[in-house]
């Protein structure tokens, strides 16, 4: 699979790289070799996981054949000849990326490596404005503009005319309509204006203009549809001009519409949806997620949705048969990540201070045939409160490998989203009749006993399958993809183990770092 890893400044700087990490090239997975040498096939920059796809990548097996110790030829199943790789040097194409390093034990001819690609996942939405301070303009009481009610309202001296109120969103997109508010006083509101956009929040451009506006009662709204076609932008506002005659005026309510039947509008809560082309490249994996901000709680979220259809027009969390909210809390600071990504999943692990919070979005892996179990996605992370913190200390604040309750949710084969939780409000409580499922051997008797697993006989590290199953409808889901349970025995977080030529790496639960209490994400 494809690996990064990398420092965040913030959780909505992570939240860009997350972006450009999917969505900017193609994944590799499915690494495996056969031969002689030891070598290492890696990144361009010789990091285990590193390699990786191109924007032109599409699903295709590619085989890496050794000619000596020092030459590959490298064969597409869809490319063909892609010419020759060297040991030792960047091999770079419109296809694959990647570098071989030759180790203890020679290469020799006929030694292979074998790999398969995935295209680069697709933006779907970007909009919506991060936090109140992102909504301006020079109105006393600004914040009543964008409050969702006429019943409250900012104002504006006519002699200060014009004024503006706008909006900075996390991404362009174009305003089609806006919608006004009059307050108490029919003469105190709007009478002409015009809608403005900008793509750096410098120079702004006129896109329609509106005059002789009247209002035949109070507290009432009004819709102005844009005509034509116009341009994306980020930043986006109105220029009040003129008053309907009073000394002041008044707006009650500004809001901006991309789509005048959508259940959402651009001032609103960012959101952010992209979809994966699973690992054939003919999928439609939705994935979506919404932006909180509390400062005063220190709460900068990123809260997960998965759904196997995309609406437009509607928000993330009112797509049909939404897996609901899945909160990973990060921090508006620096912190460490990294991601395990490919055509059908992302893993995330972000570390915070000393807690280590993660995340599973996408495909697993079914026991069952495409046949019977079509779409078989998982949504987990640390909980269900958009409002989460990394410092919480709470049983059901979990990682999505042993998860509290309404931290895992599984799509199984009769199209319905069950939770899964391992706890629920104590330690040795596990869970109730409302959440059933289980992620085992994380949930292996909730007594303690699974701190008995410890090193194998040969003194090596466990690696054991992490498998979702229900108790009410008694079924075996089958298990997370590239993910396995491990001991923390002599293992702390950010330790390696080498296994069967891959490499894993270990992570604890949240804040937890008894031995029982971490998990494993393959590197390659």
């Amino acid at each position: 699979m494809t690996l990064r890893t990398g420092i965040a400044a913030s959780y909505y700087d992570f939240l860009n790289q997350l972006e450009a990490a999917l969505c900017s090239e193609g994944h590799a997975w499915g690494l495996l070799y056969t031969g002689a040498g030891n070598g290492t096939l890696t990144g361009l920059d010789g990091t285990t996981g590193g390699y990786r796809g191109d924007p032109a990548t599409i699903a295709e097996a590619f085989t890496i054949t050794a000619l000596d110790a020092n030459r590959f030829q490298v064969i597409g199943s869809v490319a063909g000849d892609l010419g020759l790789a060297t040991a030792g040097l960047p091999f770079e194409s419109e296809r694959l990326r990647f570098q071989i390093n030759a180790g203890s034990l020679s290469f020799v001819a006929g030694d292979r490596f074998t790999l398969n690609t995935s295209p680069p996942w697709t933006l779907i939405r970007r909009i919506g404005v991060r936090n109140p301070t992102l909504r301006t303009g020079n109105f006393s009481n600004l914040g009543n503009l964008f409050d969702g009610t006429v019943d409250t309202f900012g104002a504006c001296p006519v002699a200060n005319l014009p004024a503006t109120a706008g909006i900075e969103m996390i991404g362009p997109t174009a305003v089609r309509a806006i919608t006004l508010g009059v307050a108490d006083a029919i003469n105190r509101g709007v009478s002409a204006f015009e809608l403005q956009s900008s793509v750096d929040g410098s120079t702004w451009t006129k896109v329609q203009g509106w005059t002789g506006v009247r209002w035949a009662s109070t507290r009432a709204r009004q819709t102005f549809v844009v005509t034509g076609n116009p341009t994306a932008a980020r930043y986006w506002r109105v220029l009040f001009t003129a008053a309907s005659g009073g000394t002041v005026l008044d707006c009650s309510e500004l809001s901006f519409q991309t789509d005048l039947n959508a259940d959402f509008e651009l001032e609103e809560r960012a959101q952010w949806i992209v979809r994966a082309p699973g690992l054939d490249g003919r999928k439609a994996i939705f994935i979506g997620a919404e932006l909180y901000e509390d400062p005063a709680r220190a709460a900068y979220n990123l809260n997960w949705y998965g759904f196997r259809f995309h609406n437009p027009l509607l928000g993330v969390r009112s797509q049909v048969n939404n897996s609901g909210l899945r909160n990973l809390p990060l921090r508006n600071g620096p912190f460490g990540y990294w991601l395990a990504i490919n055509g059908q999943r992302v893993v995330i692990v972000a570390k915070i201070g000393t807690v280590y919070v993660s995340a599973y979005l996408g495909f697993g892996l079914p026991y069952e045939p495409p046949s019977d179990h079509e779409f078989p996605m998982l949504v987990g992370a640390c909980g269900s409160n958009e409002g989460g913190t990394p410092d919480a200390t709470d049983p059901n604040f979990r990682a999505f490998f042993d998860p509290g309750r309404y931290g895992l949710v599984a799509y199984y084969p009769d199209n319905v989203w069950r939770p899964h939780a391992n706890r629920y409000q104590s330690s040795n409580d596990n869970g109730d009749n409302e959440t059933q499922g289980k992620v085992y051997p994380s949930a292996m008797s909730t007594d303690g006993a699974r701190a008995w697993l410890r090193e194998n006989l040969d003194g090596s590290t466990p690696l054991l399958p992490l498998i979702l199953q229900h108790l009410n409808v008694r079924h075996h889901w089958g298990e997370f993809d590239g993910c396995a349970w491990t001991t923390g025995f002599n293992t702390p977080s950010e330790s390696r183990i080498n296994r069967d030529s891959a490499i894993w790496l270990v992570f604890q639960n949240t804040f937890r770092t008894s031995p029982d209490n971490y998990f494993a994400l393959r590197m390659d």
